[in-house]
């Protein structure tokens, strides 16, 4: 209620600039003796956000070892959510440029500014060349559906009606996205991968926190789903064991990975190419490539392909656990 009453501001802001000379509302505000405008009391449910958090504050302040405390706590906990949901709301409304329904994708669980390099399955010469490209600079917007990767406009309108704007460029869905979660070279960047490894998105967050807190968001996304799959197949009488959501790497594939930092990529200088991948890393991608698969023909009903697919995951899981 609190996200659609916020998104709706900035329209009732310009309508109230377009018809607050009306007489009809004049003479409403004669007739109940009001001081204040109809603008101001339109104001008033979204001043109450933060003076709820505060007022709450206070009195967990003075309440350390009274009783209620907990619920107090609690009480916070649900507001500080509420304020960050409402804000990562207020930045999706200025998204442009997205064709489909955007309010199919879930709630607005996360937002954020990154430096982004992407990269697609086009053989190595394609990888060779990441390395001397410089980051964009991308907005996320995590949905409980997908990723949406959108490039910041420059801020529009005047004074305080200035709002910024995102224009679509990338949408991720969750059913087909895995992550690495450390790359070497810079412990803030870790990957995003694509329909098992199609495309790759080696994102940098702005600091450690706040990638720990999307890698954290995006685990429980992917654990949900892998509880929904492994739901789905036991009502067909399948069991499946966990599958996991990145791909496990020894040392020496670890260290073959593409690490480009900022402040080579802004000097104009790039990183050593990347060796090729080994044996084992690449059975790794194919077993992953194997687990993608079976999810998208489930939506499309083949059972059976299903089963056949997720049996050559298991036997692919069980040959590299005996390496």
């Amino acid at each position: 209620m609190y996200e659609c009453y916020c998104q709706n501001k900035p329209r009732s802001e310009s309508l109230w600039r377009q018809f607050s000379d009306c007489s009809f509302f004049q003479e409403c505000q004669k007739k109940l003796e009001h001081k204040l405008g109809l603008d101001s009391y339109l104001l008033k449910p979204i001043q109450r956000l933060t003076k709820y958090q505060l007022l709450i504050k206070e009195l967990l302040k003075y309440s350390s070892d009274c009783e209620g405390t907990s619920e107090l706590q609690g009480a916070l906990t649900a507001m500080l959510d509420l304020l960050k949901s409402v804000n990562d709301s207020m930045h999706q409304i200025s998204i442009t440029g997205y064709k489909g329904d955007i309010c199919e994708l879930g709630r607005v669980l996360m937002q954020g500014s990154f430096s982004v390099w992407i990269s697609h399955k086009r053989g190595p010469t394609r990888m060779k060349e990441l390395a001397r490209f410089k980051p964009m600079q991308r907005h996320l917007f995590l949905y409980e559906r997908a990723l949406l990767l959108c490039k910041r406009r420059e801020e529009h309108g005047d004074g305080i009606d200035k709002t910024p704007s995102y224009s679509f460029k990338h949408c991720l869905k969750m059913t087909a996205v895995g992550i690495t979660e450390n790359i070497k070279g810079d412990v803030r960047k870790f990957e995003i991968w694509y329909s098992g490894r199609e495309e790759v998105y080696v994102v940098q967050a702005p600091s450690v926190e706040v990638k720990m807190a999307w890698l954290n968001e995006l685990r429980k996304i992917l654990t949900h789903q892998q509880k929904l799959l492994r739901a789905e197949a036991y009502q067909h009488g399948q069991v499946v064991e966990h599958i996991p959501l990145s791909p496990h790497l020894n040392e020496s594939s670890k260290q073959q990975r593409l690490s480009v930092s900022s402040e080579e990529t802004e000097s104009g200088k790039s990183s050593p190419d990347p060796q090729p991948h080994t044996p084992k890393h690449q059975r790794n991608r194919r077993m992953v490539q194997v687990y993608f698969d079976v999810k998208n023909q489930a939506h499309q009903g083949l059972w059976r392909k299903k089963v056949q697919l997720l049996r050559v995951a298991f036997d692919s899981t069980f040959f590299l656990i005996s390496q």
